[in-house]
């Protein structure tokens, strides 16, 4: 046998030592490559089962101040708990708080003031209504009232068309419901007035009717004289929403007539809105559902709103929202928002009481 001849029988054991590597190191592969899927869905649902426990609440604000509401003119005699299932939600045990600053007068603050009262239309000279409410009034083409904080910059404004005879003949071309809150949202834009979190926020739309001076619903739009839109702020952490003392009102309202000259276009302009730094928050401790429902029935909760001659509240809804003052807070808190039959809707903090220490 020459040098160059290899035997049958070594290359038949070359060939089988090799299929068998390759079969048992497919083998071993798909075994990893299994092993490994199977140990990521085991832990992935060891920790769905066994999720990790959130960090404790900072309380970093300190006690908070207690919130504040107005008066309420309803009054409700007796609460009755009507949930799908019968019973209280189990809602979250901690939420954000977030610091709002709370602006005080400056040098500029009058000038800041006409500069915007400028842009909404009003040219003339304002009187001083307090030490740091600001009144502007204007007759053409109506008579026209603009009053404003200056040092907030919220304001109120509104027209006194109910004195033109023909005002609602003569302007019929309503916007559209689709083009009210691009509209509105320009209006607050070119006053330099639309923060960041109106400008993606809900925008209601409310068809109206004239009643006299005022005004009520409209069932459709072939019969409305007006039509109102609510920007409201993004709800936080797209879950919960931001509601002022009226539920109803965004952090700006107006309501548009079917004018198409200028300072006649909008009728009613309503602008309530302090700056949140939504980056500066703190988390709390919240009470539980059950205890917010007992205060609510102990009459320490605030009734929004609930239609006129209802004395019993019959509760469908409970989930978590933020409380939003119209008028000056440093923080912006959590609140229980109860809603029900007959347009009923009823708020209680949240925030649990805490100590001196901060801790509850």
């Amino acid at each position: 046998m020459t040098p160059t001849e290899v035997p049958q029988a070594s290359l038949s054991n070359v060939a089988f030592i090799a299929r068998n590597a390759i079969k048992y190191g497919a083998f071993l592969l798909a075994f990893f490559i299994i092993g490994r899927v199977i140990l990521n869905m085991s832990f992935s649902l060891y920790r769905l089962l066994n999720p990790p426990k959130p960090p404790e609440p900072t309380y970093g604000f300190g006690t908070l101040p207690s919130l504040t509401f107005p008066q309420s003119p309803f009054q409700i005699k007796t609460y009755t708990l009507q949930t799908k299932d019968g019973s209280l939600p189990m809602l979250a045990n901690q939420l954000p708080v977030y610091f709002i600053p709370v602006g005080r007068a400056s040098l500029f603050s009058s000038d800041n003031a006409k500069q915007v009262a400028g842009d909404l239309g009003f040219e003339f000279p304002p009187e001083q209504v307090s030490e740091t409410v600001y009144r502007w009034k204007r007759t053409t083409p109506l008579t026209s009232t603009l009053e404003m904080d200056i040092v907030s910059q919220n304001f109120t404004m509104r027209t006194d068309w109910s004195t033109d005879p023909n005002f609602l003949t003569n302007n019929r071309k309503l916007p559209t419901q689709s083009e009210v809150a691009n509209r509105a949202r320009g209006i607050l834009r070119d006053a330099s007035l639309l923060p960041d979190d109106m400008a993606t926020g809900e925008a209601r739309i409310t068809l109206l009717k004239s009643s006299g001076s005022s005004y009520t619903p409209a069932v459709s739009f072939s019969e409305a004289d007006f039509v109102q839109v609510d920007l409201f702020r993004t709800a936080l952490g797209l879950r919960y929403p931001v509601f002022r003392p009226d539920p109803s009102k965004g952090s700006a309202r107006m309501i548009f007539s079917g004018s198409e000259e200028k300072d006649l276009s909008v009728v009613e302009m309503e602008f309530m809105h302090f700056s949140v730094e939504y980056d500066r928050a703190e988390t709390y401790g919240l009470v539980s559902t059950l205890e917010a429902w007992k205060q609510l029935q102990a009459g320490k909760g605030y009734v929004a709103y609930v239609d006129q001659n209802v004395t019993s509240a019959v509760v469908r809804n409970v989930a978590l929202a933020y409380y939003d003052s119209d008028t000056p807070q440093n923080y912006l808190q959590p609140i229980y928002v109860f809603t029900g039959d007959n347009n009923f809707f009823a708020y209680v903090p949240a925030v649990a009481q805490q100590s001196s220490t901060g801790k509850k």
